[in-house]
């Protein structure tokens, strides 16, 4: 996966040189030490309940800023998909479609924010 991707109109570029494992993006858009920065990487795993292998995906968006004091702070938010060989894409469809409506709930994310157990 080589083309540009863009979420929320920041441009995630492909920066992985062939150093990183999996896939590393970045937009330098804002300012050169100020980057957004998008990681997905995916392991082989067998769970250890069932015993059916699966593979996880976790993807990782990170975001620069600078204090009021000019410090480099990183925010950063992420999830990891586990899909065991056996799952039937509808499923998988359920469950993203689920995490997208939690995700885009902002009561549940303020929520989290404060702490809720």
């Amino acid at each position: 996966m080589n083309a540009d991707l863009t979420f929320n109109s920041v441009v995630f570029k492909n920066s992985n040189d062939g150093q990183f494992d999996g896939s590393y993006r970045q937009s330098i858009a804002r300012a050169l030490n100020e980057p957004d920065i998008l990681t997905i990487r995916s392991q082989s795993y067998v769970d250890s309940k069932t015993k059916v292998p699966g593979v996880a995906h976790n993807i990782r968006l990170e975001r620069i800023d600078l204090d009021a004091n000019l410090v480099p702070i990183s925010q950063s938010i992420g999830t990891t998909i586990r899909v065991p060989q056996t799952a039937v894409q509808a499923d998988i469809d359920v469950l993203v479609a689920t995490f997208k409506a939690l995700v885009a709930d902002a009561t549940f994310i303020a929520a989290v924010l404060n702490m809720e157990k």
